[in-house]
């Protein structure tokens, strides 16, 4: 991981980190007020956000190193393939240079035999000496007797001459012989040892690219950690906001909202539950995820209805659900609507049952248009079926 990388990501660690730590007063409750808790709402949301980029980031980087190390492992495949042509050649010329050194063989021993015999030649002249050429010579009977004795005498001479030029022509042979095989093994072993160095590099840069998404996937893994930490984090302050809100806006004596026990229908004529309220596979980050609400889906612009009457206690951008309405209905109980295309209704106002109270969007961290609905029992999520049937 380069620096800029390593900074970065210890950067929306330490924000994690520090939106993960509530403010305590000298009485041990938490103390910030609606503006400061908003603000941590608004920052975990922030961190998450710049999580779910590393990742994206780091993802899109891994692949881009996994399509690089794809293309080094067919360049090996190659080298590997031509390593094993050259070691073919290699084992061919070793049989060919045995076959050489046979035939040198054979060239050294008639070497040996012809030098004997001239060695054998030249002691028969030794022995003879010159001087039996020339009584040879001068006693012959007859011209033709004279000249028959010189026809000897060149005829011994000839092959005497035979011998050593045959014997040199043999020893050339095999000093040529000698110096093919030296200089083809030496072109091989140069070949093979300018492919070797390619597959080491090629094997070097493999090393590194391996250990390069090794770092990617210590990335990945630490930016989840941080986006599960902050995405757990927002859920605790949005729960808290609720509660706060709930507390300090409920009506009180004669104003106090009577919860009747059963809720309307908020998205009227589009019944589909895309998404359960519980655990799921989010759409968005593709992990299992506690999803708090259920998911109505609906076209973008559609009326969102309040599921009973109450006195709206946020009506504004919260974090990942957008624009976002929180209705409380008395007796602890409090309704939430996310991703709204459009507020209708300010915090602080009385809404009845039915009422239209935004629009639905895709505000927020949303893969469409569909209206989140949440149901609060005293500041915590529950499960929405109950209040519904």
């Amino acid at each position: 991981m380069n620096n800029a990388k390593k900074r970065a990501l210890s950067l929306v660690l330490a924000g994690v980190l520090t939106v993960a730590m509530p403010i305590f007063s000298h009485t041990g409750e938490t103390a910030f007020g609606a503006s400061s808790l908003q603000d941590k709402i608004n920052a975990a949301a922030k961190q998450k956000k710049e999580a779910q980029a590393g990742i994206a980031a780091s993802k899109a980087e891994l692949d881009g190193v996994l399509a690089q190390v794809a293309q080094l492992d067919i360049e090996a495949a190659e080298i590997s393939a031509e390593l094993s042509a050259i070691d073919d050649v290699i084992a061919e010329t070793n049989g060919k240079i045995a076959e050489k050194e046979v035939e040198i063989a054979e060239f050294e021993k008639q070497i040996q035999e012809k030098d004997e015999a001239f060695c054998a030649r030249l002691k028969t002249m030794d022995e003879s000496n010159t001087a039996n050429y020339i009584d040879l010579l001068l006693n012959s009977d007859s011209i033709s007797d004279f000249v028959s004795n010189i026809e000897t005498i060149r005829e011994i001479t000839e092959h005497d001459q035979g011998i050593i030029n045959e014997m040199i022509a043999l020893k050339q042979n095999v000093e040529a012989s000698k110096e093919e095989l030296v200089s083809h093994r030496s072109e091989l072993e140069e070949a093979r040892g300018l492919v070797q160095a390619k597959q080491n590099e090629l094997n070097k840069k493999i090393a590194e690219k391996q250990s390069y998404m090794d770092s990617l996937q210590n990335d990945i893994s630490k930016y989840q950690q941080i986006e599960q930490a902050a995405e757990a984090e927002e859920a605790s302050l949005r729960a808290s906001a609720a509660a706060s809100t709930s507390r300090s806006q409920t009506p009180t004596n004669g104003n106090r909202i009577k919860y009747n026990g059963v809720f309307c229908w908020p998205a009227p004529s589009y019944t589909y539950v895309s998404s359960e309220y519980g655990y799921r596979v989010h759409p968005v980050y593709g992990t299992t995820k506690y999803h708090s609400g259920l998911d109505l889906a609906a076209p973008g612009g559609t009326n969102i209805l309040a599921a009973a009457d109450g006195v709206v206690t946020l009506a504004r951008w919260n974090g990942g659900y957008g624009n976002c309405i929180v209705v409380d209905h008395g007796g602890g109980l409090a309704t939430l609507y996310g991703h709204c295309q459009k507020l209708l209704v300010s915090s602080g106002q009385r809404v009845s049952k039915g009422q239209v109270i935004g629009l639905v969007g895709t505000t927020g961290v949303s893969t469409g248009n569909h209206l989140h609905f949440e149901v609060h029992n005293n500041g915590k999520v529950t499960d929405p079926w109950p209040y519904l049937r």
